[in-house]
């Protein structure tokens, strides 16, 4: 990986000036801010890219960028709302990265400068982009943040421990629930030392669930927002919502699924439970816990029925910017260019474990030689690929309350053996009820 990683670094520095727009003629050098979330490896990543821009793209251009980091997603959402709040747009960075929960608040930001319009300016489209990364980043017919971070749901397990049962990773949730009795572990004491699974479900989890029944379902009205914001539920109209709980249930009555709300990757890697799921973003950091414990292995995430053929949706991340002076836009235009180029992107991907979003990056042959070294780094782009576009995450107002709405009445359903049909209605009433709330305090932005 080394090798490759080192090759890419210097094709950077070859090859990416072919994304440069506009020329070093003039001396004066645009200094460009970018406001981001990335720590720790991520960081790294952000920073060496940062710089090879500067160096090269940059260096020919007349560009400057300095990375800024913020805290966590949540936290630059909150400076950006602050400043905005000001009317200053010049107090505002030139492009910010957020995750999906920002969608909402930038979508009503009246300088946001969506990222069709940002192409067409600077005489240049979105068609190096794949579908799947556009469709989870366009709201109204139009793409909001160019996507930047993507990642989806995995399933991750113990392959040592599935091989030695002669078991092969679940396609459906009913082939984990007939597995899921002999995955458990037990001490000399008859107690439960090792879990089939760890999970409670929350909207990261129901926007795959839902989304992939049917070839295509969603959770709210407006395309689970990506057209609008939400007025309704549809999932207890359509029978989504109930399809998956009763697997759910069905799982959870083995005795092999632990209501875990944290602290789940440890557990995962310490041997405690034999599968997870979690962010394909996570899979470098997982291999690195796992360490010599056992071996990896990663697989789609299994389907709620036979039926459910949609895949998974596109989470993640993208790249923000606001309408500025035209000479500015152009070279923010120059730089997310640069960030979701094709090599940038490989760089990116084997870095972090994110998957590129640039399609030319999976034509190139460092990315397949990459796949073959690191063979679980494939299985979520090969998903992705086979995942109807349409399979889009959740943007609605009140995400928090709607995350924990999930999870605590799911976890009530299961533990006080509550009916499958009064958990989902209850769910329901109470989104609905949040969405009402929002939609009359804002009915003239909306």
């Amino acid at each position: 990986m080394k090798k490759i990683t080192v090759f890419i670094i210097s094709l950077l520095l070859v090859s990416l000036s072919i994304y440069a727009a506009g020329s070093s003629e003039n001396s004066d050098v645009i200094h460009l801010v970018w406001w981001h979330s990335n720590s720790g490896v991520l960081g790294e990543a952000t920073d060496a890219l940062v710089e090879e821009f500067n160096k090269t793209t940059g260096a020919e251009t007349g560009i400057e960028v300095e990375a800024v980091y913020q805290g966590s997603a949540n936290d630059t959402l909150t400076r950006v709302k602050t400043v905005a709040q000001t009317g200053n747009t010049d107090d505002l960075p030139d492009l910010v990265q957020l995750d999906a929960t920002g969608v909402v608040d930038m979508s009503t930001y009246e300088n946001i400068y969506y990222i069709d319009d940002l192409a067409a300016a600077n005489g240049d489209d979105l068609s190096f982009m794949l579908d799947h990364a556009l469709e989870s980043m366009r709201y109204k017919g139009k793409v909001i943040g160019l996507p930047f971070n993507a990642s989806t749901i995995l399933f991750y397990y113990n392959k040592t421990l599935f091989d030695s049962l002669g078991y092969e990773a679940p396609h459906t949730l009913d082939e984990l629930i007939e597995i899921a009795p002999s995955l458990i572990g037990k001490d000399a004491k008859g107690n439960i030392s090792r879990y089939a699974l760890a999970n409670v479900p929350t909207t990261y989890e129901l926007c795959a669930f839902i989304g992939m029944q049917n070839g295509l379902s969603y959770i709210t009205d407006m395309k689970n927002g990506h057209e609008g914001t939400p007025t309704h539920t549809v999932f207890r109209k359509e029978g989504t919502l109930n399809a998956f709980l009763e697997k759910w249930r069905d799982l959870y009555q083995t005795g092999g699924l632990y209501n875990l709300t944290s602290g789940v990757s440890a557990e995962f890697a310490a041997g405690r439970t034999a599968c997870m799921l979690a962010s394909t973003s996570s899979l470098t950091s997982v291999l690195e816990a796992v360490g010599n414990r056992f071996e990896l292995g990663v697989a789609p995430l299994p389907m709620v029925n036979e039926d459910a053929t949609g895949g998974v949706n596109l989470g993640g991340g993208a790249l923000f910017t606001f309408q500025k002076d035209s000479e500015r836009e152009s070279a923010v235009w120059t730089f997310m260019k640069f960030l979701t180029s094709a090599q940038a992107q490989l760089y990116w991907h084997i870095e972090t474990g994110y998957l590129p979003v640039n399609r030319y990056t999976y034509e190139i042959d460092e990315y397949n030689a990459h796949c073959e070294e690191n063979p679980l780094f494939r299985v979520a782009s090969d998903q992705l690929l086979a995942s109807n576009p349409e399979v889009v995450g959740l943007w609605i107002p009140n995400a928090y309350q709607v995350y924990y709405s999930f999870q605590s009445n799911i976890r009530s359903m299961l533990e006080e053996n509550l009916s499958i049909d009064e958990t989902v209605s209850r769910m329901a009433d109470e989104i609905d009820g949040y969405l009402d709330d929002f939609n009359e305090q804002n009915s003239n932005q909306h």
